[in-house]
């Protein structure tokens, strides 16, 4: 069995970013809700990773404020020709419509790559932002196997940013593409599934959820949870599965440090695409 630790993945991808980062000099826009333990979390990460990586990263409180002054906010920002990039936190204060905030950021600066036009490039498998957690699992997988076609892939989790972004990421991999299937909450008879799956990507926010697995599979774990001892753990039940899986991602160590590089890259992808337009 294979620890595929997203360490030395992160750092080659941060490495080859450097000379972009100095060329393009990224100014990004955080749009924060403070008052959120995961946002202001997600933060301290995001903020950690452009310090020290040469990222000027400016963050705007958005946590006390109405819904229209968090739209007023974003549309500022994205004007301002000085920034190359926002990023939104998740959630926005109560009341604030989620769609409506993600839509308000323009593609070109839109580093999570929530944008409906961004999402929609991710099944086109153009070049530009993708979302952070899929884009790192899939970047894990990459360096661990890079031919996948003949196998099966089964994808536990169909959210937008995730589960369905990392689905078509898995189908982009071209003539060495597995054969992927989406499950869900209503999916019947889940274990038969995995049970079938050489790759197997989870995304369902359940600490320990998955339990069993084909031997020999590669486990891409997206989820990160506290189980009962208030211990940080994924999606997956590692200590069960480790022995059976062929490689797995701990949690943590494992996607997070992938997602974090990814988001520097998207940060890359927008200056240069600012930049270009400027």
């Amino acid at each position: 069995m294979i620890i595929l630790s997203g360490e030395p993945v992160a750092e080659k991808l941060k490495a080859d970013l450097a000379d972009d980062i100095m060329k393009f000099k990224p100014v990004v826009a955080a749009i924060h809700n403070e008052a959120d333990p995961s946002a202001k979390s997600y933060m301290k990460r995001q903020k950690s990773v452009c310090e020290k990586n040469g990222v000027q990263y400016d963050l705007y409180e958005v946590g006390k404020k109405t819904p229209d002054d968090i739209l007023a906010q974003i549309e500022k920002v994205a004007k301002d020709s000085r920034v190359t990039g926002i990023t939104v936190h998740h959630p926005m204060p109560k009341g604030c419509d989620e769609n409506k905030v993600m839509a308000a950021v323009p593609p070109n600066k839109d580093i999570e790559a929530t944008h409906p036009l961004n999402l929609g490039r991710v099944e086109q498998g153009a070049v530009g932002p993708q979302p952070v957690a899929a884009r790192g699992a899939i970047e894990i997988l990459r360096a661990h196997k890079a031919d996948c076609s003949g196998l099966e892939a089964v994808v536990v989790g169909r959210s937008a940013m995730i589960g369905k972004a990392a689905a078509l990421m898995l189908l982009n991999f071209g003539r060495q593409a597995p054969t992927v299937t989406v499950c869900h909450s209503g999916t019947r008879d889940l274990e038969a599934h995995l049970k079938r799956a050489d790759i197997v990507v989870v995304a369902i926010g359940k600490a320990k959820q998955v339990k069993v697995c084909k031997p020999g599979a590669i486990l891409l774990d997206i989820g990160i949870n506290y189980d009962k001892d208030g211990k940080l753990c994924g999606d997956v039940d590692f200590d069960a599965l480790k022995e059976i899986a062929g490689a797995i991602t701990p949690v943590p160590g494992g996607v997070g440090p992938v997602a974090l590089a990814v988001f520097l890259k998207n940060i890359v992808e927008c200056a240069r695409l600012c930049r270009a337009t400027s």
